[in-house]
């Protein structure tokens, strides 16, 4: 297949940048593709009729004017999206506010629009989308393929970590699941609560002997070897704006050998194997007896462990990366 020139501009530097842009286009230079990426889009790319530009979330009024100009040209532009930005719900209030504004909502639908095609992580994120445009690629975030042989620095001295990394915009998880964690940490006072990114221990309320908390960690390969649970956990609320994400966190947790506790709502449901490498929670006590059979049986974890990495190992860039090649060259 002929080499085609890409360039994949960021939306922000965070985790939706890494796996939607920086990940997709390691995994097509390896199928031979000429790739480039960044927040800002070089002239050169500007000036090259055969350069594909993959545009995040393109909404901004300037960014907004400069993908009109382009498609106008006749440029072959594949808008990337992975959230139902169209239902943010007020718990993410800076978040809400900005998508909320008619003029950004105006952006999205015309740069949708005159996208040659559009890229998202979900079928119910399609359906969204395909009002605007019916050319829609589900391309489901994949992980680094280095994930699935590292093994992480867990603790061995009989303490078991339960652990969540991400960022401030799951207060509304939180909040359906922070009671059922404090019980259990209250119960079982030689386990602990891990979080990465943003401190929802101390917004549970969670007691500070059984609480361990990790700022954010700016390069996502680097927050990857920050996590040492035992167990991850979950949590989603089941709301119209998390019908559209993905299963990421279990791919994450799984590609790294550790099973996961999940709400059993649709990312999850889709994804996670019931008993084999996790648990679905369906009801609130359910959390508890979860992560209490998980804490008792060490053989348990490692063998849903291995499970989980063999499912993850389906999810690597290597094994995505020929979803994005299709979608950009239709």
């Amino acid at each position: 297949m002929a080499d085609v020139d890409v360039f994949g501009w960021q939306a922000d530097e965070s985790g939706c940048g890494y796996y939607r842009i920086q990940l997709p286009m390691q995994g097509l230079a390896g199928l031979g593709h000429t790739v480039r990426h960044g927040l800002r889009m070089p002239q050169s790319v500007r000036d090259n009729p055969d350069t594909v530009i993959v545009g995040q979330r393109v909404c901004n009024p300037g960014p907004s004017a400069m993908w009109q100009t382009l498609a106008a040209q006749g440029r072959k532009l594949i808008y990337e999206i992975d959230d139902d930005l169209w239902n943010i719900d007020a718990s993410s209030p800076a978040a809400h506010a900005f998508f909320a504004r008619p003029e950004i909502r105006a952006n999205l639908q015309r740069n949708i629009e005159v996208a040659a095609a559009v890229t998202v992580t979900t079928e119910p994120l399609a359906d969204i989308v395909r009002q605007w445009n019916p050319n829609v690629h589900i391309v489901p975030n994949a992980v680094p393929d280095w994930l699935i042989d590292h093994q992480p620095q867990q603790r061995g001295d009989g303490t078991l970590t339960i652990g969540w990394g991400g960022s401030a915009t799951h207060n509304m998880d939180f909040d359906q699941v922070g009671d059922q964690l404090r019980q259990f940490l209250k119960r079982n006072q030689d386990t602990e609560l891990h979080v990465i990114g943003n401190d929802y221990a101390s917004w549970m309320r969670v007691p500070h002997a059984q609480a361990r908390f990790t700022p954010w960690v700016p390069g996502v390969d680097d927050f990857l070897r920050t996590i040492d649970y035992h167990v991850g956990i979950a949590p989603l609320r089941p709301h119209v704006f998390n019908q559209s994400k993905s299963a990421l966190k279990a791919i994450e947790a799984g590609a790294l050998g550790i099973p996961i506790v999940a709400s059993a709502v649709r990312p999850y449901e889709d994804y996670v194997q019931d008993g084999l490498t996790g648990y679905l929670v369906h009801r609130d006590h359910e959390w508890g007896a979860s992560l209490r059979a998980l804490a008792a049986d060490p053989d348990m974890r490692i063998e849903m462990g291995m499970s989980g990495r063999t499912q993850a190992r389906q999810h690597t860039i290597s094994r995505r990366a020929p979803l994005w090649e299709k979608a950009i060259l239709g």
